[in-house]
């Protein structure tokens, strides 16, 4: 493979740039024309800035649970759960808590009960 020279690589670089900032600028541009088209239409209706203020959009269901995991990850760390299952052969324990363990899904393929293993 043929070993590029610094002069050609840094031809490249600033192609790339000239690139980077046409897109910026368009995107400057669009965000420009959005804009003009709110304000439009906010005189249209007769929709001031005080108005806009005071309305608050509502939060879908998946938005609040989100804020809600958002807010868990922020805070403290979780305490550990005790155990509510134990396989006393193999000393394996479950809280109870999320997807079953393969070895409690195991057991109870074969008949048993799950609480039979209950701590």
């Amino acid at each position: 493979m043929p070993r590029r020279s610094y002069e050609a690589i840094r031809k490249q670089i600033e192609k790339l740039e000239a690139q980077a900032r046409k897109l910026e600028e368009a995107a400057e541009q669009k965000k420009k024309q959005a804009v003009a088209q709110v304000v439009a239409l906010m005189k249209k209706l007769g929709v001031t800035l005080e108005d806009m203020a005071g309305a608050r959009p509502r939060r879908t269901r998946a938005a609040k649970a989100g804020a809600k995991k958002r807010a868990a990850k922020k805070g403290a760390a979780r305490k550990p759960v005790a155990p509510k299952y134990r396989n006393a052969k193999t000393g394996d324990t479950w809280s109870g808590r999320g997807r079953t363990p393969r070895w409690l899904a195991a057991l109870e393929a074969q008949g048993k009960s799950r609480e039979d293993y209950r701590v």
